[in-house]
């Protein structure tokens, strides 16, 4: 590894790693993520901003208080019907598939959708026509159930499923019938009908042999409805009416006692049909004998208003709601209306008036709106398929979805936060971790100006309008993933470009290390002097050890050989978050050369940087620097990327978690020679003077306190 170290403003602090050193706690950097009606940002990382002492001034304020908690949340997503199971099967090939699959259900790479609304048997939209579990011939029946069959499913639902809970181990599928088989329905027709009552026994068997069957398949069903809205029937694909009573009765008679019986613990959620009607479930509920058996109500969102959630919520405070299924459509084809429709009603709304799912239709559908047999002509997936070319559009509903599911993990719990309606629309969440999500629209035309207050400290941003924007803290961490650049199928967001960066600065699929990008910086042969790069900090303190690695490539065809260009790796120090380099705000910078003309082609190289956070410090950024001096090409692939603080210090020999005298002490006595050079690479070649100083043991106080004696004694002759 070819390079230096090159150190401006209070070196002593760097080299003093052991020093007494006081400060005030990290600062706390909150990431945002920005999605603007007018498309100029699409689930954009902004700049990080960091929590300041007070409550600040101007704008609305919007406070969170995590001491306040409501209800537990199950996911967010959308259903893999069989039409988006086919067309994610058969229409794209196994690397576009690999990709769209990461994008949906990765929660770090992609947006993390971690809930699924499965249709048992097919709805309208189907590619393989209309089918049940347990189809039959006229005149024939199977009460037992004993050739239920889920062969069907088997040929690409549940691969994908399988795929999906791979990418996302929190994954939760919940499942719903548009139709009874046939030959239990009163008009023999899987289209319209109902039920007929001697076959609810039977119908509950239908239930278990599902669950049973995809639990072999490796599938845990999490929750059923019993039938997809009852109060509709439809005249052109599957589907049936079933009352509230007649729910009820199977229910507390039949599909409750069968789970209770087979030891299945899925959760069985009443209605599932839309805000228009409260009735449906509260009188369910009323009864004592149905309610012991459900988990809560499911709503849909083609009609009423989702203040009904709260309606049901408050008649019976002790079940759950779950928000089940809208669709966006050619029939609302602007796209700034829909994504404040989405995030105001089914992200916002939804979970305010108690929702623990946000869930959309059809996963995927093609450029025709399709396949489907009957029913919507014109609904839109939350991504588009196109069957042609395999290429895949990201809809208004994906990035509705992508707002809460990549930043609200399943199990997280809704804190209070202030909203104002038409202004500033709110909603907060604390996830397992202890992190929390604010989720922010604007559902205005006019950018607001608001600040986040919680615990005495607050953050100020202006929202454009017809924008949402998820913040998220705290965060000591930069945003790395397979490298840092796998965001949104590859880009470099969550990093400052800087310099010459228009044409010099991308995410590549060229030559990749981890996941399925790569940094590539350029150099141009069309100009003298030029530069570019990227940087991303993370909050750090005096006495943090940081370390950044990253690994680089450099293709035969486009080498640095014979040229003055050369690629750095940096890590600067600044004594506030966000400060402006070159300006006093930048306390020290480290950097080493990553490569050069010097460095071998065809070939991936490693490199690391480790250094300590001196008196005063606040932020660390990593920086990647290309520089051309005159006229020269070449270019240079990064990945594998990150920057981290460290507990166990590369030159921490002792294992004592402190990088100090002892440890160089060590070194000294072993002779190794590399182990010293790696030493004088981090912590400066003066330190053999430092070993000099404290040969004799003394305390930790006195050694600490003649080492920086003899620290500052040193440098002050070196500089005269």
């Amino acid at each position: 590894m070819a390079g230096g170290t090159h150190t401006h403003r209070a070196p002593l602090a760097a080299l003093c790693v052991f020093c007494l050193v006081t400060g005030g706690a990290p600062a706390v950097a909150v990431d945002v993520w920005l999605t603007t009606g007018d498309r100029s940002s699409l689930l954009d990382q902004q700049q990080d901003l960091i929590f300041e002492p007070g409550n600040g001034s101007g704008g609305f304020t919007i406070t969170v208080d995590p001491s306040t908690t409501y209800q537990t949340i199950d996911g967010f997503g959308a259903s893999l019907t069989d039409s988006s199971a086919w067309l994610i099967e058969n229409e794209l090939n196994s690397s576009q598939r690999d990709k769209l699959m990461n994008l949906l259900f990765d929660p770090e790479s992609g947006v993390g959708l971690s809930y699924l609304r499965q249709p048992m048997g097919s709805p309208d939209f189907t590619a393989s026509g209309f089918y049940t579990y347990n189809d039959l011939p006229p005149g024939q029946t199977d009460v037992s159930q004993s050739q239920f069959s889920i062969a069907h499913d088997q040929q690409y639902i549940i691969p994908q499923l399988l795929q999906a809970q791979a990418i996302n181990p929190d994954l939760s599928i919940m499942a719903s019938p548009w139709s009874a088989p046939a030959w239990m329905k009163t008009n023999g027709s899987l289209i319209g009908g109902q039920l007929q009552s001697q076959y609810h026994a039977s119908y509950a068997r239908y239930f278990r042999k599902f669950i049973e069957a995809y639990a072999a398949e490796g599938l845990e069903i999490d929750a059923v409805t019993l039938q997809n809205e009852p109060l509709f029937s439809p005249s052109n694909y599957p589907g049936m009416t079933m009352s509230s009573a007649q729910q009820g009765d199977i229910i507390k008679n039949h599909l409750g006692p069968e789970f209770q019986a087979a030891g299945i613990n899925t959760d069985i959620v009443l209605y599932d049909h839309n805000w228009d009607v409260t009735s449906y479930a509260i009188d369910q509920l009323n009864d004592p004998g149905v309610k012991q058996y459900v988990a809560g109500t499911a709503f849909h969102g083609y009609a009423g208003d989702v203040s009904a959630q709260s309606t049901v919520h408050n008649a019976h405070p002790d079940r759950g709601v779950y928000f089940t299924e809208i669709s966006g459509g050619d029939f609302a084809p602007n796209f700034s209306d829909n994504l404040v429709f989405g995030v105001e009603n089914i992200i916002i709304g939804n979970t305010r008036n108690w929702g623990k799912t946000a869930v959309y239709w059809n996963l995927a559908l093609d450029q025709n709106n399709g396949p489907h047999l009957g029913g919507c002509s014109d609904c839109r997936g939350v991504v588009t398929i196109d069957t042609g070319s395999g290429d895949v559009t990201l809809n208004e509903e994906y990035y509705t979805l992508a707002h809460a599911s990549k930043f609200v993990q399943p199990g997280a719990a809704r804190i209070d936060s202030r909203t104002i309606n038409g202004v500033v629309e709110t909603v907060a969440f604390e996830n397992p971790d202890g992190s929390r999500a604010l989720i922010a629209l604007n559902p205005g035309n006019a950018t607001r100006d608001f600040r986040i207050v919680e615990g005495g400290e607050h953050v100020a941003y202006s929202l454009p309008g017809k924008s949402v924007a998820t913040f998220t803290w705290p965060t000591r961490n930069a945003d790395f993933d397979n490298g840092g650049f796998e965001q949104l199928g590859g880009s470099t967001q969550g990093w400052i470009d800087f310099g010459n960066a228009a044409g010099n600065v991308e995410a590549s699929e060229e030559h990749v290390l981890s996941g399925d990008y790569a940094l590539e910086l350029f150099g141009q042969s069309n100009g003298p002097n030029n530069f570019s790069g990227v940087s991303q900090g993370m909050s750090v303190e005096a006495g943090d050890v940081v370390r950044a690695t990253a690994s680089t490539f450099i293709d035969s065809l486009d080498s640095l050989a014979g040229t003055g260009n050369e690629v750095v790796m940096k890590i600067e120090f600044f004594d506030e978050f966000g400060g402006q380099f070159g300006t006093p705000d930048l306390i020290e910078e480290h950097q080493i050369t990553i490569a050069d003309a010097l460095s071998a082609n065809d070939a991936w190289q490693d490199h690391s940087l480790e250094r300590t956070a001196p008196a005063g410090a606040k932020e660390a950024r990593l920086v990647f620097f290309f520089f051309q001096p005159s006229f020269e090409s070449g270019s240079v692939f990064v990945d594998a990327s990150s920057i981290e603080l460290v507990t166990n210090p590369l030159s921490d020999l002792d294992l004592d978690a402190d990088v100090d005298v002892a440890d160089l002490l060590a070194i000294q006595r072993s002779g190794d020679a590399q182990a010293l050079a790696d030493w004088e690479l981090n912590f400066g070649s003066g330190a053999q003077t430092l070993a000099a100083a404290t040969a004799v043991p003394e305390p930790a106080s006195v050694v600490a306190a003649i080492a920086c004696l003899a620290f500052v004694v040193a440098a002050r002759f070196s500089r005269n």
